[in-house]
């Protein structure tokens, strides 16, 4: 699995982690999948309600508004959110990945600006390949 997107959103991920550390910055992954790729077409930053620098929770309703104002672009794909480490996923990440089995993960590392996709297919955790186009 191959996650696509542009420099420009590259770098609105890494100044959103800078921006929220050291709480998590979280949001949707909004775009398009084709096969064995998604292409990200926007992103959608919305606040962790949590404030916390070890986990992320998004309200369920601000998902739903954000949801609704972008279906012109297409759907959701994934969600993302920083970590204070190397972008790697937690045991807490995995638990929720599988309740949105298919959905890429992308975690930016806030202190070192680093990138890593995940996703649960067919019950298998797999990273996938992030692609700056």
């Amino acid at each position: 699995m191959k996650i696509h997107f542009t420099k420009k959103q590259k770098d609105l991920l890494i100044s959103e982690a800078r921006e929220k550390y050291p709480v998590e910055a979280c949001g949707l992954l909004i775009g398009e999948k084709k096969r064995n790729e998604t292409i990200v077409r926007k992103i959608v930053f919305l606040p962790n309600i949590l404030k916390s620098s070890h986990t992320f929770q998004i309200n369920p309703k601000e998902v739903l508004k954000a949801l609704f104002k972008s279906k012109k672009e297409r759907k959701l794909v994934g969600f993302f959110h920083s970590h204070p480490a190397a972008p790697h996923p937690s045991n807490t990440d995995i638990k929720y990945m599988k309740l949105w089995p298919d959905m890429i993960w992308l975690i930016v590392s806030s202190i070192d600006n680093n990138i890593a996709a995940y996703q649960i297919v067919r019950n298998t955790f797999q990273k996938a390949t992030v692609k700056i186009d």
